[in-house]
């Protein structure tokens, strides 16, 4: 019978898995499950086509001109109206993360550290997407303060209070109903819950965690967005799918893992390296990606959060999926 070890390959989770893995991670992320992410098919398959970018074209809503009395003159005519199109730039994205572990380590800790690194992935990869979700969404928020007068901020100057969740969702008029969730820091949640303003709904899931909810939003914190200042935050209130997700697969000879062998590391006792890639479109609808300040071939969460890789292409802000509430808080 022929000798059997134990591989790397046994211990490290496989390819097949680990794509599974990545694809379901985003499922379990609060911002998923509260609706502020959205697939588009149409946009994942064009990024099959290749290249860094994607135009997505669609149609300006129709103007809003009066309708016409008519009459019984054959030789008036009415004066017919043009639709005009509008197009956004969305972005693909590429990103790897790696890991290393000498041999020793996994025999003095008395457990294998690759396993370890390899069952955490789901968790480091939600917390990266998150981060890449939120800076996007700041860079919309620089773009707004920098080139449209901030006119999708609701700024109170004072620490929040019950009705300025209300007036910061009216900056979309008539839509203001379709907001389903919104992203506020701990010290804005704080107070709502002093006032005892926050309602907790039951998940889903039996015996999972309670929902917070402020007047039918879903209420997601997290102190990772925007700060203006030391002391101002601003909230982001959100539409359904308000931001396109879609993950792509990684086609590159070595797959989304790939593990790596140096025997002669550590001085002859062995290094295992890890390395994890993913592929991506994060995308707020509305909006232009447009690249105008990048220093490698993809951004970095910091470009990302900048006002000159953005620009508004919605002819209304209620054809956007965000507002925001900037409050100040001590």
């Amino acid at each position: 019978m022929a000798d059997a070890y134990t591989r790397i390959s046994d211990v490290i989770l496989p390819t097949p898995y680990a794509r599974y893995s990545f694809e379901k991670h985003v499922e379990v992320l609060d911002i998923f499950q509260a609706g502020l992410l959205g697939t588009d098919p149409m946009i994942a398959g064009k990024f099959g086509e290749g290249g860094k970018f994607v135009e997505l074209p669609g149609w300006k809503d129709i103007t809003g001109d009066a309708s016409e009395p008519i009459n019984d003159d054959p030789s008036d005519s009415i004066e017919t109206k043009k639709l005009l199109t509008r197009s956004e730039t969305a972005l693909r994205q590429m990103r790897a993360q790696a890991w290393a572990w000498p041999d020793l380590t996994a025999v003095l800790a008395g457990d294998d550290p690759g396993k370890v690194i390899a069952d955490r992935q789901t968790d480091y990869w939600q917390r990266a997407i998150k981060k890449m979700v939120l800076a996007s969404i700041a860079g919309v928020l620089a773009d707004n303060i920098a080139n449209d007068s901030s006119d999708m901020i609701r700024d109170t100057n004072a620490s929040i209070v019950d009705t300025d969740l209300i007036d910061a969702a009216y900056l979309h008029g008539d839509q203001a109903d379709r907001f389903v969730g919104v992203l506020m820091h701990s010290k804005q949640m704080k107070v709502l819950k002093k006032a005892d303003l926050i309602d907790y709904m039951p998940p889903s899931e039996q015996g999972g965690m309670m929902i917070p909810t402020y007047q039918g939003l879903r209420v997601i914190v997290d102190d990772g967005i925007t700060k203006t200042g030391s002391n101002e935050y601003n909230a982001i209130i959100f539409k359904p799918g308000a931001v396109v997700y879609d993950e792509l697969p990684v086609n590159t000879e070595g797959g989304p893992i790939e593990t790596d062998r140096k025997p002669r590391q550590a001085h002859g006792g062995g290094v295992t390296e890890l390395v994890a890639r993913r592929q991506m479109i994060i995308h707020p609808r509305g909006f232009d990606w447009l690249h105008g300040s990048v220093a490698g071939v993809f951004p970095t969460d910091t470009e990302l959060a900048a006002a000159a890789n953005w620009n508004r292409t919605a002819t209304d802000i209620k054809n956007t999926g965000f507002v925001f509430l900037r409050t100040t808080e001590s």
